[in-house]
């Protein structure tokens, strides 16, 4: 099933997510249906085609020579005009891994993905991450702590790929949330005043 939450002549985003390959947000010009830029998060495979891959957990030590287009840590970073800030989450951190969550620019959305988040973030942190349209959870983060973030960062969509998350977070927010395997997104229709929660099930 495909979903088109947002009408308009401007380019869409394309979010789907798979086993192997993540979360993946794909700017694509509504005259095709080619990718005119992939970014994935989190995939679980090497061969990945993407034109940028986030990670936001990583095993320590990262290697000094990471493939070109892979970021992850803390940092500001831009590719083909898609901007890039990481954020460090110093108390997830230990000598084993570092977790990170990621602020991206791309196609006219401000993304934020949060990766799996247990304990409290640090002061401050909400003035780090500023203004976002498109907010993405995890399902190990705790679902109260969740909801509270969903509420304190306000964004315009809310895109989870767990039925956990889906179930509790639109039972908590009063929304029925329908299972779909791709979703549309546009800049200009981002104006509702309720947040609009998104369900994206795993190829």
């Amino acid at each position: 099933m495909k979903i088109n939450l947002f009408s308009g002549k401007m380019k869409s985003m394309v979010i789907k997510a798979s086993k192997s390959q993540g979360l993946v947000c794909e700017a694509r010009s509504l005259r095709s249906d080619r990718s005119e830029f992939k970014l994935s998060v989190n995939p679980t495979s090497a061969d990945i085609k993407a034109d940028l891959i986030l990670k936001t957990e990583t095993t320590l030590p990262i290697p000094e020579s990471s493939p070109f287009g892979i970021i992850q840590g803390s940092g500001e970073f831009e590719i083909v005009g898609v901007k890039v800030r990481g954020i460090g989450l110093e108390k997830e951190a230990d000598e084993k891994k570092l977790r990170t969550i990621y602020i991206v620019e791309m196609d006219g959305l401000q993304l934020c993905f949060l990766g799996s988040i247990q304990k409290d973030l640090d002061e401050g942190f909400l003035e780090k991450i500023g203004e976002v349209d498109v907010l993405f959870v995890n399902g190990d983060a705790e679902v109260k702590k969740t909801l509270s973030l969903i509420k304190d960062i306000d964004p315009r969509v809310v895109v989870c790929h767990s039925d956990k998350d889906a179930k509790l977070l639109g039972k908590e927010l009063g929304q029925s949330v329908e299972q779909l395997d791709k979703a549309v997104i546009k800049r200009k229709d981002l104006e509702e005043e309720e947040t609009k929660l998104i369900w994206i099930t795993e190829k």
